[in-house]
């Protein structure tokens, strides 16, 4: 039988399939002369120190938490400090510069004031180059308001700070969290104090002000870049399909001034994953391929949002010039005619049966590892050729195909499972062993595949982390688990390709927070050696999609799902039309002791209705597709 591979270029790279990087674009050159200008202004006598150096707080206008510093340095290293004696537990931060040009004018970000809500915040700078100074006092809004606060949808989140952590418990980056849809990107210092944000603006907002705030990833050089739905502003292809979403064809990149320096215009949604390339100036991602399958073909058997399949398909994205170098097509790569649990039915008439969310490169098996959260399955492919080398997921319905007859030997790419509290390969043609595996072992929505710091060398082991949402739990629908009994967990496996076995080596969540963290989508979970020592294994763990509906019985709320009877089974607890809330847990776990070190939890501060004339509820009010831990100064 046939290994599935499938590996293509859509791009001619001359801007007809795909117009590539814009600069010379509204946002772009706004901002480069704002620049210009505040460079221009800088003369010889502006030394550090003399009085006159120039300084504007937000001068981009999209990140009020940032200002910039111009002189004419005479100094190779330059540090600024930034605290409040209005927030005295903030911690104070600096940053060094080195080996700056000398005898000219520069420009340096500076960055670390304190916001709150509703008082405005004295902050104190002071920029020295061990001889000279400079000491400026700012005062920084209050923080923008909630829904409750603005009686609106999209508001900043209201944020309960659960768990402080000292300098020597968690060091000094920052949390940074996306909180969508359309409201923030926001850094927490360990104290739980918002250092820097930007928001994504409002319908009133000019477009050359906006800021993607969903899918946001920092590059090598302390850019960021990132889509989001709502960002439809400058470009849309011109044979875009009559049912292909809007939205999220513009990939902006932007720096921690909120300066914009780019927007690449994409053919294919830019909706999920984002990873660079190291040393290859590329982006790896998911990207939508709008199929050209007709409406009523196709294997669903429910027969909902038939019509062209999305989140298909890998690419890589030449970073320099926009152009796409390479696809991967998972309608040939995976089977296509094995259905979704779960569905997604957010995008009429799109058949979205893979739904890949997240990529990434494992150079020493040279294989992109791919979630595929509507099939449950973690995949890998070889990059050179783009044939499948494994599946990490539920063994059922593999063999599917449109005739019935089956094509593919789908057996030999399974992966088996072990059991961990055996050490022994699960028997999964016993039903009890079976229904084990699925409840405990195997990945059910997944997000946010990760490569985990390994002491392995082989190129055979490849150790990952996902965030199990725990979807249903199962692929027989009619048994599913509900959201309260429910728990989402972060994951951690080690495949080992040459006995085609996977491990679950670790996993969090399941009893703490438990159903209070059930995120039924979206989320993070990242594994890492706190200051690269193996002694010290932590865990970035963004519980980022709960949902929860006021019930007597649970102080915390009901957790309830995203689409009851699509996403998860329907509990008989949850009011289905009632009113619910978003939430987003963010916590640093110390897995010595599996105790947080940090923690806070963000909601929307306002229960929500479902509209009252749609057949399929979905509940998005507030939630967090992407978390990281890093310096506030790249």
């Amino acid at each position: 039988m046939s290994i599935p591979t499938h590996i293509g270029k859509r791009d001619p790279e001359d801007g007809t399939y795909n117009p590539g990087l814009q600069t010379e674009i509204e946002p772009v050159t706004r901002d480069n002369a704002i620049y210009n200008a505040f460079v221009a202004s800088i003369t010889p006598s502006d030394t550090l120190g003399s009085g006159t150096e120039k300084y504007q707080q937000d001068i981009f206008n999209r990140a009020p938490l940032s200002g910039l510093f111009g002189f004419w340095n005479t100094h190779s290293e330059i540090t600024i400090t930034v605290s409040s004696q209005d927030v005295p537990a903030a911690p104070q931060i600096t940053h060094t510069y080195t080996n700056l040009q000398l005898n000219q004018a520069i420009t340096l970000p500076v960055l670390g004031f304190v916001a709150r809500p509703k008082v405005a915040t004295e902050c104190q700078v002071v920029i020295s180059d061990g001889t000279n100074q400079r000491e400026l006092s700012i005062l920084v809004a209050p923080l923008p308001l909630t829904d409750s606060e603005a009686n609106i949808t999209t508001g900043f989140p209201e944020i309960k700070v659960n768990k402080t952590a000292t300098q020597n418990d968690v060091g000094d980056d920052l949390y940074f969290t996306v909180i969508a849809p359309q409201r923030a990107f926001i850094a927490f210092d360990r104290q739980g104090n918002v250092r820097w944000y930007v928001c994504a603006g409002t319908s009133e907002t000019p477009p050359e002000l906006c800021l993607p705030v969903y899918n946001n990833l920092r590059l090598s050089d302390g850019t960021f870049i990132g889509s989001d739905v709502y960002l439809q502003h400058y470009y849309q292809p011109e044979n875009m399909g009559a049912n292909e979403p809007l939205g999220q064809r513009e990939l902006w990149r932007f720096d921690i001034t909120g300066r914009v320096l780019g927007i690449y215009f994409l053919r294919d949604r830019a909706h999920h994953s984002l990873m660079e390339l190291a040393g290859e100036n590329a982006l790896l991602y998911a990207s939508d391929y709008i199929s050209v399958r007709k409406s009523g073909e196709g294997p669903n058997p429910d027969n909902a949002n038939q019509g062209p399949s999305s989140e298909d398909c890998i690419a890589i994205l030449d970073l320099s010039t926009g152009y796409e170098k390479v696809y991967y097509d998972l309608r040939i790569i995976l089977n296509f005619w094995r259905t979704p649990v779960p569905m997604d039915l957010s995008v009429p008439y799109t058949y979205d049966w893979a739904h890949v969310n997240q990529v990434v490169f494992h150079s020493s098996s040279n294989q992109l590892i791919a979630s595929c959260r509507h099939q449950g399955a973690v995949i890998g492919i070889d990059r050179e050729t783009g044939a499948l080398r494994f599946i990490c997921a539920n063994h059922d319905d593999w063999q599917a195909t449109q005739s019935g007859i089956p094509t593919t030997d789908w057996s030999a790419l399974l992966l088996t499972p072990i059991n961990p509290e055996t050490g022994l390969a699960y028997d999964l043609t016993d039903p009890i062993q079976k229904e084990h595996a699925d409840r405990n072992f195997w990945t059910w929505g997944q997000h946010n595949v990760q490569l985990v710091p390994s002491t392995i060398s082989d190129p055979a082991i490849i150790e990952f982390s996902v965030f199990n949402n725990g979807n249903y739990r199962t692929r027989d629908r009619s048994v599913g688990v509900v959201a309260s009994e429910n728990a989402s967990r972060c994951s951690h496996y080690l495949v080992d390709l040459t006995n085609k076995q996977v491990k679950l080596e670790f996993e969090y969540g399941q009893n703490a927070p438990g159903a209070a963290g059930y995120s039924p989508y979206v989320s993070t979970a990242n594994f890492f050696n706190y200051q690269d020592n193996e002694a010290m294994p932590r865990l970035l763990a963004n519980f980022g999609g709960s949902i929860f509906q006021e019930n007597s019985a649970y102080p915390a709320g009901l957790p309830v799902t995203l689409e009851p009877g699509v996403s998860d089974a329907q509990d008989p607890l949850e009011e289905k039309m009632g009113s619910y809330q978003g939430r987003t847990l963010l916590q640093e776990v110390d897995l010595n002791t599996l105790n947080p070190l940090f923690e806070i939890e963000m909601t929307s501060g306002q229960y929500k209705f479902p509209p009252a004339d749609v057949d399929d509820v979905r509940r998005v009010d507030l939630y967090s597709f992407r978390a990281y831990k890093m310096p506030l100064y790249s």
